[in-house]
């Protein structure tokens, strides 16, 4: 991966095909959105939107003629992320704008890929019913099927953004990530509006459950980012990331995300890691 990130950045030419090529694979639109993120990490919006132009054409005519704008709504999120990082240097603000990308979706859906969506729809609806279940109106299903899709194609935005930053810190800046990623912590006022979110959408429910449901994984995040922090800071190796993860998973279940949630926002009120003291500052 890093030897395709070096050869995208010899010259322009060379990350418009790349996008072209992986925009046409299936399921490896993430790796062109990848592309166009680095670009513009790097380079800036000028030189980006030649990229995202000339490389997303494939993605068009796969809109086009199967009805998924799944590809090319990625592109376009990466490359509005991209240029929200490059410009405000946050993974906050990514967190934060990603959600309402997310919930914008639910209304550009049904407009951009009806056919499918009702493919979609009509599946699920005969699955259900073969298995026998109480199955929901289809009016239901359809809505659910648009906020599944709208929040993991922000979330494979942010992965491939992240993948662009890991790109960019690898060539030009060794370990950037890693230090950005341990302090990734979300200001007060973020946490509230994300919280704020959450709570409307579990008790509204219907078409409004989009907002918790895009604003979890902004909360997770820095969740899963203060542990990690700790962790370094705490000079605890990938034995205790592991075991991180395999308590949360296996012991903690379903709470995991809760707990992550609440640790996220409690962090933004009394920034837990500048209260840890680094380990090697306490041997001495």
């Amino acid at each position: 991966m890093s030897a395709l990130a070096k050869w995208v950045m010899t010259r322009p030419r060379n990350a418009i095909i790349g996008v072209a090529v992986f925009s046409i694979i299936p399921l490896l639109f993430w790796v062109s959105a990848a592309i166009i993120g680095l670009v513009v990490l790097r380079r800036g919006v000028k030189e980006g939107i030649p990229v995202l132009a000339w490389g997303c054409l494939p993605a068009i005519v796969l809109w086009a003629y199967q009805g998924d704008a799944t590809a090319l709504m990625v592109l376009i999120d990466v490359t509005l992320l991209a240029w929200l990082l490059r410009a405000t240097t946050s993974w906050s603000w990514v967190l934060m704008v990603g959600s309402f990308i997310a919930v914008i979706s639910t209304f550009l859906q049904p407009l951009l890929m009806s056919d499918m969506l009702n493919l979609v729809t009509t599946l699920i609806h005969r699955i259900l019913t073969s298995e026998g279940v109480v199955v929901p109106d289809k009016g239901i299903i359809f809505h659910q099927a648009v906020v599944a899709l709208s929040i993991i194609q922000a979330m494979i935005a942010i992965v491939s953004l992240f993948l662009a930053r890991k790109w960019q810190a690898g060539l030009y800046n060794p370990g950037g990530l890693r230090h950005e990623f341990h302090q990734l912590r979300l200001p007060i006022a973020f946490s509230l509006v994300l919280g704020a979110m959450v709570l409307l959408g579990e008790s509204l429910g219907g078409s409004y459950l989009v907002l918790s449901q895009a604003a979890i994984p902004a909360l997770v995040l820095p969740g899963i980012a203060l542990v990690h922090g700790v962790l370094a800071k705490k000079r605890i190796g990938i034995v205790g990331v592991i075991a991180f993860y395999l308590v949360g998973f296996f012991v903690l279940n379903v709470y995991f995300a809760n707990i992550l949630i609440v640790l996220s926002v409690i962090d933004s009120f009394v920034n837990i890691r500048e209260r840890i003291q680094d380990k090697s500052s306490s041997i001495k």
